[in-house]
């Protein structure tokens, strides 16, 4: 049978627009369809607008402290609809990366609106229908928004919205404390809003190391965040122009009352009227496609990308899986997803950043040998910049290898991609000391720990033999 295109591609974000381009390089004939805007989650209302408010935040926060540097810049005023501005300029400006007019000149057909599968091969957008040999679902996910007694009936913000604000709320209520709570939460906090954070959760960075969360809980609460883990939230009420949440924390009554709410609470994957049902398509309990480790649904020449997949909902993770759809898709090479070498970043202050494994997981599988911990006040570029708080900890398999390694640091994010190398070329902590690295820098707690590592190691009989052999 002849198809339409080669390739129909359902989501312009970023495992969209990544399939999209890669398949299209070879002159693969490509149909790209997107219901909202181009460039998703991430360029519109995610990592782009949240990054570029984040930096506003950080300067202010940088001002309040000039004291510490000897610096006295008196009391701060935030324009809030110049941080707005700036928020959409910056939009602006990286938008015809992923514009209709790129991908067009790029030999993509681009169809706004929205797609509706009729079958495995055919796509429904509006009244026009086009078929496709493969069809590759990248849409993305959604504000998850759970059922809480109330809170349909108040208003609340979520990440689409919240910079939408008219003014800078004064107090802000934030249900969760997953990234985006606590990224948005801290921000706000540095431009002078009095934040409350409310999570059934028991502790913070769940997926990370408790050393994480013991530091950043810590460094969150004594900048002026209230923060309040396993609450049960009961009910959500509006009060005139306020918000009051009403929950429980450790079966003790707490009711908090705000001007703004911000709902948090996850991700939920963006499958609702796409008409899977009309192919063998299958999600699971919490809506995710089901694919196979080349990334293929029951629909055998359906594949499915980014976060409408999961694990992982990163625009990094869109990207890498776009990648094993492209060679699959166009190479048939059968590449599967590795998930073992994961990295992430939560984009607080400091950074929280990991790659690999957790001590806990490697433990669990049996891997797990000894744990490297540096404290980032013993590293020289921590102290003059007077960023003492956090530190770098390295997960180390019975073989000695690394694999698995987590830093809360100023940039954290930027460093962790040497760890990332290390484990994936299968080396050892003592491989960082290796490395002529500039000083002073915060990358030489890799250093730092391996050496902490290798003296702890000499034992008394070392000592002698070195000193019999080299120093008699």
């Amino acid at each position: 049978m002849k198809y339409d295109y080669h390739i129909i591609v359902i989501g312009a974000g970023s495992a969209g627009l990544v399939t999209a381009s890669g398949i299209a390089t070879i002159g693969a004939k490509v149909a790209l369809i997107e219901s909202d805007k181009m460039g998703g989650d991430c360029l519109n209302t995610g990592c782009v607008p949240s990054k570029t408010f984040l930096k506003s935040a950080h300067i202010a926060s940088a001002m309040n402290d000039g004291s510490q540097y000897g610096i006295d810049s008196g009391p701060i005023n935030v324009d809030w609809q110049a941080v707005k501005t700036r928020i959409q300029s910056i939009i602006k400006e990286i938008e015809p990366h992923d514009s209709k007019e790129r991908f067009e000149k790029m030999g993509v057909d681009v169809f706004l609106g929205k797609a509706y599968l009729l079958d495995n091969h055919t796509v429904l957008i509006g009244e026009e229908k086009i078929t496709g040999r493969n069809i590759v679902l990248a849409t993305g996910s959604d504000p998850l928004i759970p059922s809480i007694p109330g809170l349909q009936s108040v208003p609340y913000k979520t990440n689409l919205d919240i910079f939408d604000l008219p003014e800078l709320p004064k107090k802000l209520l934030i249900l969760g404390s997953g990234s985006i709570a606590l990224e948005l939460g801290q921000g706000f906090s540095h431009l002078g809003v009095d934040v409350t954070i409310i999570s059934r959760s028991s502790r913070l960075f769940q997926r990370d190391e408790p050393e994480v969360h013991d530091t950043m809980l810590n460094t969150l609460s004594r900048a002026g965040m209230k923060i309040h883990l396993n609450a049960a939230i009961m009910q959500v009420v509006s009060i005139d122009n306020d918000v009051k949440v009403q929950f429980e924390e450790r079966g003790i009554p707490i009711e908090v009352t705000g001007d703004t709410l911000l709902v948090a609470l996850g991700r939920k994957p963006a499958t609702a009227s796409l008409g899977l049902e009309n192919t063998k398509v299958q999600c699971d309990k919490k809506g995710f496609i089901i694919t196979d480790q080349n990334l293929r649904t029951h629909e055998s020449n359906i594949y499915a990308c980014g976060d409408v997949v999961g694990p992982y909902l990163f625009t990094h993770m869109a990207g890498y899986q776009a990648g094993i759809v492209i060679r699959n898709v166009l190479f048939r090479l059968g590449s599967k997803v590795d998930y073992k070498k994961v990295t992430w970043c939560t984009y607080t202050k400091p950074e929280v950043a990991h790659v690999g494994l957790t001590e806990a997981q490697a433990r669990d599988q049996g891997l797990y040998k000894e744990s490297l911990y540096f404290p980032l006040n013993k590293n020289d570029r921590a102290r003059t910049d007077n960023d003492r708080i956090g530190f770098l900890k390295l997960v180390v398999n019975k073989k000695g290898l690394l694999i698995g390694a987590t830093i809360v640091s100023e940039k954290a994010g930027d460093l962790i991609p040497l760890a990332t190398l290390a484990i994936q070329k299968g080396l050892k902590p003592s491989s960082f000391l290796g490395i002529i690295y500039p000083y002073p820098i915060i990358a030489e707690s890799y250093s730092s720990a391996a050496l902490e590592k290798t003296k702890s190691s000499l034992k008394e009989w070392h000592k002698k033999l070195i000193h019999f052999v080299f120093l008699r």
